[in-house]
């Protein structure tokens, strides 16, 4: 069922913040069970392209990126160059976070996206959009990674969370990112 994991995600986001917005792009509207529904809004995709599908039942690593730009950066111009500049189906990432806390559901989770090279199979990836080489994470944005690494656990096996450059040659998530987060590493 489409957004089963997404649709769990919101509601124990939801229950656990106040004042933190969800925004879903995944192209299927989810219904909470207070009946409330977080309609779809688009991002540049592929025509002819998707992601492949794996089963959430397997354990899954929880990998923490950066844009590594500018925070006015915006989704739809990251979706366009990962779709027209690198040819991928969409967006890499499952799910971004602003720094005023915001959460973005970009993709199922259920996806294999192309956020970590050599670990898209087993690794959902959430971005941070800035440049975390350059500025520190917000309070929001800290509570907004925390609630949702604490729902992907509660909801799925989570078989650890790590920063990209755990597993690949890179300064992501960016030095204050990762310097913040490492708590949450397992």
């Amino acid at each position: 069922m489409k957004n089963r994991i997404l649709k769990t995600l919101a509601a124990l986001i939801l229950a656990a913040s106040s004042g933190v917005a969800i925004h879903n792009y995944t192209g299927t509207d989810i219904s909470l069970p207070d009946g409330s529904v977080i309609t779809s809004d688009q991002l540049t995709e592929n025509l002819t392209k998707t992601y492949k599908s794996r089963k959430t039942s397997n354990n899954l690593y929880i990998t923490i990126h950066h844009t590594a730009g500018s925070e006015k950066a915006t989704l739809e111009s990251i979706a366009k160059f990962h779709v027209e500049k690198r040819g991928w189906p969409a967006i890499a990432y499952h799910i971004a976070i602003n720094q005023d806390g915001d959460i973005h559901f970009l993709n199922e989770i259920e996806e294999i996206t192309y956020h970590d090279s050599g670990e898209n199979t087993s690794s959902i990836g959430i971005v941070l959009r800035g440049n975390f080489e350059n500025t520190t994470p917000s309070k929001k944005m800290i509570s907004s990674v925390n609630l949702v690494t604490e729902a992907l656990c509660k909801a799925l096996n989570i078989k650890g969370i790590r920063g990209h450059r755990d597993t690949s040659p890179t300064l992501c998530p960016g030095t204050y990112a990762y310097s913040e987060f490492k708590n949450l590493f397992f």
